[in-house]
């Protein structure tokens, strides 16, 4: 969450003086009638270089006295959560202490980069706000500032520049996305609940064999296309109350894809928090299998997604645990970590995980997996998919099938759509409007 915002400062520390263009062409021209004077040694000659000195004298007082009460500060807007990649905004603020109007301001800030404003003069004892639109590229922490503030005297021979070194820093939050379809169901009913999930009432549990008298509406036929064998939808009687939210944040080894891919999963966990917040109303948790092992306890509401936010807004791939361990090693030690439903963000399919979901669905929790289709974020030198991509849509399609049968439900995640088009017809969520 960003910081709170500093209040306007009365003036920075220092004044540093330049001439404008105008300034050097009286210092040049008052020079050469000095030069001149002494040379010739024609009265009117020195007159008018001790004019030209005596009009800079004049625009050094003037400057220093009517800009001497300027001050800045800049703000993040109450409510407002920065988010990478969309549009966010930044208040600045330029306050005059003293009782005399200020001549035309610059403001020079970094909001990261540097960026250039103007602002008419601003009155005696007054504060005058500008809001700008900023876009920040990638989620994390900012730094913004230091600033500027410039402005020149009466008859714009010397700009008089006051440095503000203050910086604020903005925490940015990773995008995400109101699912269309997820197959959970929580408190508020049908709301998110699609097709034989919303008809039976009951919350899916795993794939089995199709048995005589089974209801075919509940034939997996996606399993079936890639078996040949009929498998069927099971259904719990009772949804899960609480879901664990598990972020596979496993360091990339050599070869690995780079920081789409991450950025995706980070996403995409942050969408389903959001489901089970706007959408779902259950208690939820992150848990990340970074290097600090980050987390956060059970929740609702938006203090608890506002804390889990602010994990996935510094989340690095640093972790040396593959997500399967990662599993295995939580039910084995404390299985209340886990909630009673587990979804699963993973960035690769291999390392026990089938084994790590049996055990899940042995010990009674649903497993939703969100994969990150690792082979469609590979590029070439001519920016098209790697070459096999065929063989490694086979590879994928073998996982997911064996992940389905090992009883977890599994949804994929592609480039080039990535998350949005993995969220379907919703659009992204507005950091201003949580629920």
């Amino acid at each position: 969450m960003s910081k709170a915002p500093e209040r306007p400062r009365l003036s920075g520390r220092r004044v540093f003086v330049r001439p404008t263009a105008r300034g050097w062409q009286a210092i040049f021209f008052g020079a050469l009638s000095l030069v001149a004077a002494l040379l010739v040694g024609t009265t009117q000659i020195y007159q008018l270089a001790y004019a030209l000195a005596g009009l800079l004298l004049s625009a050094l007082v003037l400057g220093l006295f009517f800009s001497r009460g300027l001050g800045y500060a800049r703000r993040i807007p109450e409510g407002e959560r920065p988010t990478a990649g969309r549009p966010s905004r930044v208040e600045l603020v330029v306050s005059n202490a003293s009782r005399t109007r200020s001549p035309n301001v610059e403001i020079v800030d970094h909001l990261p980069k540097k960026r250039p404003f103007r602002t008419p003069p601003v009155g005696g004892c007054e504060t005058r706000k500008i809001r700008e639109s900023v876009l920040f590229a990638k989620r994390g922490f900012y730094e913004l500032g230091p600033a500027e503030i410039r402005t020149t005297d009466p008859f714009g021979l010397l700009r008089f520049v006051r440095r503000f070194k203050a910086r604020t820093e903005v925490l940015v939050y990773p995008e995400v996305f109101e699912l269309a379809s997820f197959p959970l169901r929580g408190r508020k009913g049908e709301a998110g609940a699609r097709g034989s999930f919303a008809q039976r009432g009951d919350e899916f549990s795993g794939l089995r064999e199709y048995r005589r008298g089974d209801d075919r509406r509940h034939i997996h036929w996606k399993s079936v296309a890639r078996t040949g064998e009929l498998v069927v939808k099971e259904f719990a009687q009772e949804a899960p109350q609480r879901h664990a939210v598990v972020l596979d944040l496993h360091r990339p080894g050599v070869g690995a894809t780079g920081a789409k891919e991450v950025e995706d999963a980070v996403s995409a966990a942050g969408s389903v928090l959001y489901h089970l917040l706007a959408r779902e109303g259950l208690p939820f948790r992150l848990l990340c299998a970074d290097k600090g092992r980050g987390a956060t306890a059970f929740g609702t509401g938006e203090a608890a997604y506002w804390r889990a936010m602010d994990l996935l807004a510094v989340a690095r791939a640093d972790g040396e645990v593959k997500p399967g361990d990662f599993l295995d090693e939580k039910l084995r030690e404390e299985r209340e970590e886990l909630g009673e439903g587990v979804v699963l963000i993973s960035r690769s399919l291999g390392g026990g995980l089938v084994q790590s979901v049996e055990k899940l669905r042995t010990a009674g929790l649903p497993v939703v997996v969100v994969a990150l289709a690792s082979h469609t974020y590979r590029t070439g030198g001519t920016g098209g998919v790697v070459s096999g991509p065929s063989g490694r849509e086979t590879a994928l399609s073998e996982d997911i099938r064996r992940l389905e049968i090992a009883g977890a439900d599994v949804r994929v995640v592609r480039r080039p759509g990535g998350v949005a088009a993995f969220a379907g017809v919703r659009g992204a969520v507005s950091t201003r409007r949580v629920v």
